[in-house]
């Protein structure tokens, strides 16, 4: 038989002669009467109400009532409940007791990317941008932000309107991997603001500075910048990886696989001029271009070289002191179109897809059509031959 959940029992006092005990929740409560018949009343009110609204109802403090009762009335006309509620809100609790430190899930999404195929090229990106976030964060955990604090953060970039936008674009990747393994519960990231980027025609070389650059290139790295003017291939997305048996100089193809996307896979028309510059140096097989460093220490070499050059000879606007980014390929797009007067043809060329909105607003009026003819006929000089 269950134990009478209260009880009366003598008490030795002056005035109150009997105490009333219950337990609510692990507390004892105890209550003093003057007369059996005053603790017998209150025993037979408290039965009755814990028969009405059960044992929980009366263990139920009235604060917490109160709160449950409130909180209740604030998410009906939402039609939502305290359990809803709850569901939300306990997964941030969760992610900001965990205190992950940013740079400790920077070094998980590279390791998740590198196993999972991404580019080195990728890879490398997320790891020198991510690392600048997560040292300029090192006092937080990744649960610690909300829009407000990213957007400040990428507003107070000293870059432009494009690189501010390749943050936002990793830290959208790194906060969504976050969310993805718990760390938070919402991704912050994808709320930021994006720059506004104001359209800017591309930086092309003259054709006095592509003679003078080839003419002055360390042989090593010479058929990867033929390649980037009379081809516009891309440096690392495919010039790096290029084999020389993917060039047939026979039928005058480049089979480009494997590139930045699916557009890009495709056969690129090799030139006459783009012929003769590569003849000297063609393999049956082999990498036709340095990386990384050595890549890009060969090139500043090249570009010093043909500088003090055109100095040398009096002709200083034939140097390369300034070098706008991707100014090979923009050269080789700018050119072709200019020559052959097809954007479609030049944006197959380029592996830029069916979209030509963005090619004809970048390369369109570049150059004049007898600079493009010029730009055909580079070919070796009787230095670049002596080398």
């Amino acid at each position: 038989m269950p134990k009478a959940p209260y009880t009366i029992k003598p008490y030795k006092h002056a005035r109150l002669k009997y105490v009333v005990r219950s337990k609510t929740g692990e507390k004892w409560v105890r209550k003093y009467f003057e007369s059996h018949a005053e603790a017998k009343s209150y025993v037979s009110l408290k039965t009755v109400e814990l028969m009405n609204v059960g044992k929980e109802g009366v263990e139920f403090p009235t604060w917490l009532r109160v709160m449950a009762q409130h909180a209740h009335d604030q998410l009906k006309p939402f039609g939502k409940t305290i359990a809803d509620a709850v569901e939300f809100y306990l997964p941030s609790i969760k992610a900001r007791s965990m205190k992950r430190p940013v740079q400790n899930v920077v070094n998980e999404l590279i390791s998740a990317k590198t196993v999972d195929g991404a580019s080195s090229r990728y890879i490398k990106d997320l790891r020198n941008r991510l690392t600048i976030f997560a040292r300029a964060h090192a006092e937080s955990g990744i649960a610690d932000f909300n829009v407000g604090k990213i957007d400040e953060w990428l507003r107070a970039l000293p870059h432009s309107a494009v690189t501010r936008n390749n943050y936002k674009r990793l830290l959208g990747v790194l906060f969504s991997f976050a969310e993805k393994n718990g760390y938070i519960s919402t991704n912050p990231a994808r709320l930021t603001a994006r720059a506004k980027v104001i359209p800017t025609k591309p930086g092309i070389l003259s054709i006095g500075q592509c003679q003078q650059l080839l003419d002055n290139s360390n042989p090593e790295i010479l058929p990867a910048i033929a390649l980037g003017l009379f081809a516009g291939l891309r440096p690392e997305a495919e010039v790096w990886r290029l084999d020389w048996s993917c060039i047939d100089l026979k039928e005058k193809l480049i089979d480009i696989s494997k590139s930045k996307n699916l557009a890009s896979d495709r056969f690129v028309t090799i030139s006459a001029n783009l012929s003769a510059w590569l003849k000297p140096y063609a393999k049956k097989s082999g990498p036709v271009s340095p990386t990384g460093d050595k890549y890009s220490l060969l090139l500043q070499g090249a570009r010093a070289t043909a500088t003090a050059t055109a100095k040398k000879e009096k002709c200083p606007e034939n140097g390369i002191e300034n070098w706008p980014s991707d100014c090979l390929r923009h050269t080789f797009a700018s050119m072709h179109y200019a020559f052959h007067k097809n954007a479609g043809d030049t944006a197959l060329q380029l592996g830029h897809g069916q979209n030509l909105k963005t090619f004809i607003r970048h390369y369109k009026n570049r150059v004049k059509p007898v600079e493009a003819e010029s730009f055909w006929k580079i070919m070796p000089s009787k230095r670049t031959k002596a080398k």
